[in-house]
């Protein structure tokens, strides 16, 4: 009886050690990965569609303070107030640019798109190593990975890290390079499961 259960233990030993030489042997080959090799973004870019998320979002907190200075000056007749718009536009607004540019676009995952990189996207996430040397080359999973969107210029990989950070990919470096973009949109797409 015992050897009648040792023979039938086997077979499913037999069936994981087959699955584990599938899946190391085999598997990585089958498993689509892609290769994009240094590309940059300009900051100027980067910039241009990072504000224009901000402003999407948060124009009413700059809206509000002159919009409440007109009315006054409106209703109350008084040119003071129109002066104090003035200086909310003038003084207020600029500053809080700067706290928002230093906030948001002064972090490492933004130097993650400008700086020029070679970057290697498979089932494990997004590889980038980069060409200047004090670059350390980084991983980014794709549970870190909040969404993708795309326009007519770039692809965006939305990072969970804090607003307004993301990886931007430019569409001409899949004409460049011969990636097929439809593939990798398809394949990120079915990374970040409709995300």
């Amino acid at each position: 009886m015992q050897n009648y259960n040792k023979v039938r233990k086997q077979p499913k030993d037999l069936q994981k050690m087959c699955q584990k030489f599938f899946r190391r042997f085999f598997l990585h080959i089958f498993v689509p990965m892609f290769e994009i090799r240094d590309f940059k973004v300009e900051a100027g870019d980067y910039q241009r569609v990072m504000w224009r998320q901000f402003f999407g979002r948060q124009w009413p907190w700059f809206a509000l303070p002159v919009g409440a200075c007109a009315v006054m000056a409106a209703v109350l007749a008084d040119v003071r107030w129109l002066l104090a718009a003035l200086m909310v536009t003038c003084l207020l607004a600029p500053m809080a640019l700067v706290l928002v540019y230093i906030n948001y676009a002064l972090t490492l995952e933004v130097r993650w798109s400008l700086m020029s990189k070679t970057a290697v996207i498979d089932q494990n996430g997004i590889h980038l190593t980069f060409d200047h040397e004090r670059m350390r080359p980084t991983t980014i999973a794709w549970s870190d990975v909040a969404s993708a969107t795309r326009d007519e210029k770039a692809i965006y990989l939305n990072l969970k890290v804090r607003r307004y950070n993301f990886l931007m990919i430019p569409r001409r470096v899949f004409d460049d390079q011969g990636v097929n973009e439809a593939a990798f949109i398809k394949y990120v797409s079915r990374q970040l499961g409709g995300r």
